[in-house]
């Protein structure tokens, strides 16, 4: 075997934005081999289902029958969080949905697979109850999974909350100015918009601070309970 083959859904592969893919030398501690990642390229294998985009990895050398090793991969994806529901009051909280597949989608077959999903924060409205899922506090977990056939698919849905800005950058124009003493001046111009729920009406101040002394009260309040120091909101 000269290469290996990874699938990505239709879904998935319109939103790839980075692929790597990396030996892992030794055992017990993860090494990447010098940290340089192997050629990969996009292919189209006559025994795959057209709905699946494959990438081939090719190996520095052949791997025997018997012989095992292990592959580090590194898939990078935008835009695929969705904010549900897109449009919410200024002091409401931002939701977002995620969908997955709890089994990896290999054109091999699977000996043994799990997946892990770390979430920004522990408070979770729903997620996909599979009867091997463990949510312990905002780590989400699924499997392990044994002797899974090729492409097999589990589709998994998790929505939790996030109400960190999701910064996009529609345009980027970049200056390079040199000038006739060899001075280099660069500048940068970024439109960017907030591309998580949508606000309904209009910006309000009121909500804006109320919410922000709120914030500030209950980090004051963790940082000083031991002493018994208590703050209300408004009476900062």
């Amino acid at each position: 075997m000269s290469e290996i083959l990874l699938s990505f859904p239709e879904n998935q592969a319109k939103h790839l934005a980075y692929l790597k893919a990396t030996l892992v030398e030794g055992k017990g501690k993860v090494k990447t081999s010098s940290g340089v990642g192997l050629p990969v390229k996009a292919v189209q294998p006559n025994d795959v289902p057209p709905a699946l985009t494959i990438y081939s990895v090719s190996l520095p050398k052949g791997l025997e029958k018997g012989h095992s090793l292990m592959l580090n991969v590194l898939a990078v994806f935008t835009h695929t969080l969705q904010p549900f529901p897109e449009k919410i009051n200024q002091g409401d909280i931002q939701l977002l949905l995620f969908q997955e597949s709890a089994q990896y989608l290999s054109p091999y077959v699977v000996k043994a697979q799990s997946l892990t999903l770390k979430l920004p924060d522990a408070r979770i409205e729903s997620y996909s109850k599979l009867e091997n899922a463990k949510l312990q506090g905002s780590e989400l977990k699924y499997g392990p999974y044994e002797n899974l056939p090729p492409f097999s698919f589990l589709p998994i849905v998790i929505h939790f909350e996030n109400n960190q800005p999701f910064a996009v950058a529609k345009e980027l124009v970049r200056e390079i100015e040199i000038s006739h003493w060899g001075n280099v001046q660069i500048t940068e111009h970024y439109d960017i918009i907030h591309a998580g729920a949508q606000s309904k009406g209009e910006f309000s101040r009121y909500p804006f601070f109320f919410i922000l002394s709120y914030l500030i009260v209950w980090h004051v309040n963790s940082f000083f309970s031991p002493t018994g120091l208590t703050i209300r909101p408004g009476h900062i």
